[in-house]
C-alpha cells in the first residue's frame, strides 16, 4: 500500500530526528579514578624475616575516625579544620585494613615478637598480649605551599586477663609530601611502620 503523500516529509523528519540524536549521545570517557596501597617497605624491599622466639600478638583491629571509616576517599586536612575527600583518588581497601596489614607485618619482623595474629582467633590459638589501635590521623595536610603527611595512633597492650599492660600515643614526624597520592601512601606506610617499631618496644619482655 503507497505511502500518503503528506506522510513523507513526516517520514523523512524522524529519519533526521534520528540520525541527529544518534549524533548528540556523549561520548563515553575512561572513569579518571586511581586506587592507592599502603605497603609495608620492608616487606616489598623482599626482607624476609627468620624464624624467632617471642611474644604472640593477637591483634584486635583498627578504629578509624567516623571521616576516615566512612569513605575510601583520600583525605587531606588543613589548618582551618577542614577536611577534602579526594573522591578520584581513593584508598583501593578499607583504610583500616590497609593499617592492619601493614601494621601486622611491620610488628611481625620486631626482635621481640614471633608472630601477629588478627582477628578471628582460632578457639585454640595462644597469644600472649592483645593489641588495640585507635589512629587518630591518616591523611595529608596542606597549609599554604607546605604539605605534609600525618599519621598517629593510640596503642593499648593488654594481657589476656584484659589488663593493661602498655598504653601511649604514637605521632610520627611530619614528612614533606609531594601533593601526589602515591607518595602521601608511601609517607603513611612508612609512618605505620616507624609506630610498629614503638609499639614493639612497648610490649614487655617474655
Amino acid at each position: 500500500m503507497p505511502f500518503p503523500r503528506f506522510a513523507f516529509p513526516l517520514f523523512t523528519s524522524a529519519l533526521l530526528l534520528g540520525v541527529t540524536a544518534c549524533q548528540i549521545v556523549p561520548e563515553a570517557k575512561p572513569d579518571p579514578t586511581r586506587f592507592f596501597v599502603l605497603e609495608d617497605p620492608g616487606t616489598m624491599a623482599g626482607q624476609a624475616s627468620a624464624p624467632r622466639t617471642g611474644a604472640t600478638i593477637g591483634l584486635l583491629g583498627i578504629r578509624l575516625p567516623v571521616y576516615l571509616g566512612d569513605s575510601r576517599a583520600i583525605a587531606i586536612s588543613s589548618p582551618q579544620q577542614e577536611i577534602e575527600f579526594r573522591d578520584f583518588e581513593r584508598w583501593a581497601e578499607p583504610l583500616d585494613e590497609g593499617i592492619e596489614r601493614v601494621l601486622q607485618s611491620a610488628l611481625g619482623r620486631a626482635p621481640n615478637v614471633s608472630r601477629v595474629l588478627t582477628l578471628p582467633f582460632g578457639a585454640n590459638t595462644n597469644r600472649d598480649f592483645d593489641l588495640q589501635i585507635n589512629v587518630i590521623d591518616c591523611e595529608g595536610f596542606t597549609a599554604g605551599d607546605n604539605r605534609s603527611a600525618r599519621f598517629s595512633c593510640e596503642y593499648s597492650v593488654m594481657d589476656l586477663e584484659g589488663e593493661l599492660v602498655a598504653h601511649g600515643i604514637f605521632q610520627a614526624t611530619p614528612e614533606s609530601w609531594n601533593g601526589s597520592p602515591g607518595d602521601l601512601a608511601r609517607l603513611l606506610s612508612t609512618a605505620i611502620v616507624e609506630g610498629a617499631a614503638v609499639i614493639a618496644d612497648a610490649i614487655p619482655a617474655e
